[in-house]
């Protein structure tokens, strides 16, 4: 095992609770920490030993004495003093900060509620990781960018930085503060910049979701797959477990500057809508209506992830493979 104890905020949510079980096998035990507003499991569906424990709890639990629990769970907000606490004390290994409201058209009708949520408490969160002297892995997100970004895209902000949306911005601002945490408070710090992750378990009604999830969920209940605009609009997709062992690569490795503390998730491939719907047709789902292209859609999407390979990271589920497996887990 690499770490004694790790903190995953949002590990009952898609991708966070695929990297809870990918920790299983690199952590004692893994500290979840989700209000259950967007999760899609629950902590027994891990099926090993865990203990519940309430918000106001988590710093009188002797964890110190018992590492017999594979995951500590606690239905709260991350931000809870108690749980803070136990983070500024230095108790985990890592923190991994999944934990956000990730809805740009939400974060545009609620921008001030946005920025509270994805902005306001991951700063908290950091700071308490700088006392702590705990690695805090964020998770960010390809919205950090603007339209007009050149393809591939870089990790470069003075060139290609100029979110959209609210969301976009609270992230693009996180990273910000924690490159200025470093400076001040000695912060260790990575950003991933997550570009269209899809995979299991990720749900088809969320108004974030792939394409992929959206028409899996209509597939299956035997309607229509919308098809926005002319289909050529292209998106690099990244499946769920490749976004879980980028987490696990960045935990461990050796990072220096703030230039080399960002990286790109991508599979430094993309496809067009037009393709992922052959895919769909090929096994037998041809139904498609047309609809408007939406308006501030943008058009393509293709990460550069040369410097995330450079810490010996590759990705490893081709999309074929990977839709295959979403396809199976939907039961088409």
């Amino acid at each position: 095992m690499k770490f004694n104890r790790v903190l995953i905020t949002g590990g009952l949510g898609f991708i966070g609770s695929h990297l809870v079980k990918g920790l299983l096998g690199e952590a004692k035990q893994i500290w979840v920490i989700d209000d259950c507003t967007n999760n899609v499991c629950h902590v027994e569906d891990f099926e090993v030993s865990y203990r519940t424990l309430l918000a106001q709890l988590v710093g009188m639990y002797a964890a110190d004495d018992d590492l017999s629990k594979r995951i500590i769970f606690a239905k709260s907000d991350f931000t809870y003093r108690t749980i803070l606490s136990r983070v500024s004390s230095g108790f985990f290994d890592k923190v991994f900060h999944l934990a956000a409201k990730p809805r740009v058209q939400w974060s545009v009708e609620n921008p001030v509620i946005s920025t509270n949520e994805n902005f306001n408490k991951s700063i908290v969160l950091a700071k308490a990781c700088s006392v702590g002297k705990t690695r805090l892995i964020f998770s960010s997100t390809a919205a950090v960018y603007d339209s007009n970004v050149t393809i591939p895209t870089i990790e470069d902000d003075q060139i290609y930085c100029n979110p959209i949306s609210p969301y976009g911005m609270a992230k693009y601002a996180t990273e910000k503060y924690l490159r200025l945490f470093q400076s001040l408070y000695n912060l260790d710090w990575v950003a991933l910049r997550y570009f269209n992750v899809y995979g299991p378990k990720q749900s088809g009604n969320s108004p974030y979701a792939t394409a992929v999830a959206a028409w899996c969920s209509k597939a299956l209940a035997n309607e229509s797959l919308r098809s926005d605009g002319d289909g050529t609009q292209t998106r690099d997709m990244i499946h769920v477990d490749d976004v879980v062992s980028a987490n696990m690569c960045v935990a461990s490795a050796a990072i220096g500057s703030s230039e080399a503390r960002i990286f790109n998730v991508g599979s430094g491939k993309s496809y067009s809508n037009n393709q992922i719907l052959e895919m769909f047709a090929s096994r037998g789902y041809k139904n498609v209506v047309d609809a408007p292209e939406r308006i501030g859609d943008i058009k393509h999407t293709l990460a550069d992830i040369g410097k995330l390979r450079g810490l010996g990271w590759e990705p490893k589920i081709g999309f074929s493979e990977g839709l295959e497996s979403v396809m199976n887990y939907w039961e088409l």
